[in-house]
C-alpha cells in the first residue's frame, strides 16, 4: 500500500505551507496555482487520490463535471452550492474568524475564535465568555455538518453578530499564521488529515493568548535590519516574512499587544530606538 497523493490547486504561499505538513504526514502533494477547466481538472487529477482546490479558481459546473468523471474534489460542488445559498453580509469593520476541520467520518474540530482587525489578529476573541465561545463554535460545527464539509474552512462573521456570515475561506484562511505558532495541530495539517480521513489532532493552544500583526516595510530601510533588531530584543517573536506577519504568544494579553504594536511601529520606521 502506497502513501496517498493529494492534488492541490492554490496560491504559491499555500503550497509551501501544505508541503511542509505533507512531508510530516508522509503523503505526496501535486501542486498547481492555475485555474482549470473541467477537462483540465480531470487530467490534473489522474495521478492523485483526491483533489483539493480553491473554489475562487473554478466554477461549480467544472467541479461537477470532474466529480461525474470520478474525481474526488474538496470542497465538493454540493458543499459549495449549499454555502452559496446562505446570505452574505458586508463587514462593518472588525470581524471574527472561526476555523473548522471535518473528515468524511464526521470527526470535526475547531480552534479558539480569532478577532481580526485591520492589522491585528487576537486569539482567543477578547471579551467573550466561555459559553458564548462554545455557542459560536457549535454553530460553525453544525453548519459544517449540514453542508457536508470535508477538509476545512474559515468562516468570517460579523464581530457583533456571529450569525451574520461575511465570507468563507478554504485553503488559506485569514487567521492562517497563528495556528502555526500557537496550536498543537495547525490548520494546514488538520486540513490534510481531514481530506484523507485520518484522525484529527488536538487544536489546543500552547499558550493562553496569541497576537499577530501585519508588517509594513520602512521606506528608508529594508526588512532585514528591523527584523534583526526586533529578534534580538525579543527572541520569542515569530516572523513569516513571506506574508509580512509577526506574532507572539504568552499568558498576558496586554503585554503581547504592546509587544506586537511596538514591533509594527519599529518595523515601519514610525519609531526608532
Amino acid at each position: 500500500m502506497s502513501f496517498p497523493t493529494v492534488g492541490l490547486i492554490a496560491s504559491g504561499w499555500a503550497q509551501s505551507s501544505y508541503q511542509a505538513e505533507a512531508n510530516k504526514l508522509g503523503i505526496g502533494i501535486k501542486f498547481s496555482s492555475d485555474a482549470r477547466t473541467s477537462d483540465e481538472l480531470i487530467n490534473f487529477a489522474k495521478d492523485c487520490d483526491i483533489l483539493c482546490i480553491d473554489p475562487e479558481l473554478h466554477t461549480v459546473s467544472a467541479i461537477k463535471t470532474a466529480e461525474r468523471a470520478g474525481v474526488r474534489v474538496y470542497p465538493s460542488s454540493k458543499t459549495l452550492e449549499q454555502l452559496e445559498s446562505i446570505e452574505k453580509n458586508i463587514s462593518s469593520g472588525d470581524y471574527i474568524s472561526i476555523l473548522i476541520a471535518r473528515s468524511a467520518h464526521n470527526q470535526a474540530c475547531s480552534w479558539p475564535i480569532t478577532l481580526i482587525t485591520d492589522n491585528l489578529t487576537i486569539t482567543p476573541l477578547p471579551g467573550v465568555s466561555d459559553q458564548q465561545s462554545k455557542d459560536i463554535q457549535a454553530s460553525a460545527l453544525n453548519l459544517a455538518g449540514e453542508v457536508g464539509l470535508i477538509g476545512g474552512f474559515e468562516l468570517l462573521v460579523d464581530v457583533n453578530d456571529y450569525k451574520k456570515l461575511i465570507s468563507v475561506n478554504w485553503l488559506v484562511p485569514k487567521a492562517k499564521f497563528w495556528t502555526r505558532v500557537n496550536s498543537t495541530s495547525n490548520y494546514f495539517e488538520q486540513y490534510l488529515r481531514a481530506v484523507l480521513d485520518l484522525p484529527l489532532g488536538s487544536t489546543e493552544m500552547t499558550n493562553q493568548f496569541i497576537v499577530a500583526g501585519s508588517l509594513v516595510t520602512d521606506p528608508k530601510s529594508d526588512n532585514y535590519r528591523p527584523y534583526l533588531h526586533l529578534m534580538a530584543r525579543n527572541p520569542n517573536l515569530k516572523f513569516d516574512q513571506s506574508i509580512n506577519q509577526v506574532a507572539v504568544s504568552g499568558n498576558n494579553l496586554e503585554s503581547l499587544l504592546t509587544e506586537i504594536i511596538h514591533a509594527q511601529q519599529y518595523y515601519s520606521g514610525e519609531i526608532e530606538e
